[in-house]
């Protein structure tokens, strides 16, 4: 994962991790759908890559910890966002690695599920969402879920044979495992929420995601 983000970093990364021009429009549509306007305390920002929302979030709370498994996209997004309430740190990419137990009064982890390589890793994700959050905290999580039904089910089982192939063939950090993602099933989703501890306080979907057999899911999840 370091090494495929890293690589991504040296790129066009607006390719890869969105337009940095509409970063406080998303995160304004990602707290209103899930009808919520948090503001004050601590926020976690999983996945800054280069600082693309982090500046918005800055504005919002009072200290911001984004964090990134990618040394050179947290390098990029020092560079792009200077506000003084920040704290960058690299994570190891199963885990929020360095944070504390209970220390978020919120957490925003936004396109960035959708490219953790296996069902294990994205597991782990939500177990650590848990962890850092205070009881009475909200996540705020987008990703997409594979649809229903044997045609989706049988493309995943393909993809994840074809994946690992073409990132061999090709040697472009955007073929691999690391970047493409593992979808989950609804029911693998609501399992591993159980699992971590977490509930659904809301939820709303869109029918945008940029993927074959998948619909965009948006959460606001707190420890059960």
């Amino acid at each position: 994962m370091r090494a495929t983000w890293d690589a991504l970093a040296a790129a066009e990364t607006e390719v890869y991790v969105g337009d940095p021009a509409s970063a406080e429009r998303e995160l304004h549509d990602l707290f209103a759908r899930l009808g919520a306007d948090p503001r004050g305390g601590t926020c976690v920002e999983v996945g800054c890559g280069p600082g693309r929302m982090t500046g918005a979030l800055a504005e919002r709370f009072d200290r911001v910890f984004a964090v990134d498994v990618s040394p050179a996209m947290v390098e990029r997004a020092r560079v792009a966002v200077q506000a003084r309430n920040v704290e960058f740190r690299v994570v190891s990419g199963d885990r929020l690695d360095g944070l504390d137990d209970e220390s978020a009064d919120a957490l925003v982890c936004y396109l960035v599920l959708q490219h953790l390589p296996s069902r294990d890793v994205v597991m782990s994700y939500l177990r650590d969402f848990a962890r850092v959050l205070k009881p009475a905290a909200d996540g705020f999580v987008q990703l997409p879920l594979l649809d229903a039904g044997a045609l989706p089910r049988a493309w995943r089982r393909s993809r994840s044979v074809l994946v690992p192939a073409l990132a061999r063939l090709r040697k472009d950090p955007a073929s691999a495992a690391a970047f493409r993602g593992f979808r989950l099933t609804r029911g693998e989703l609501e399992r591993g929420l159980s699992a971590a501890g977490l509930r659904v306080v809301a939820t709303d979907e869109g029918p945008d995601a940029p993927y074959r057999h998948a619909t965009d899911v948006f959460l606001r999840l707190r420890r059960s």
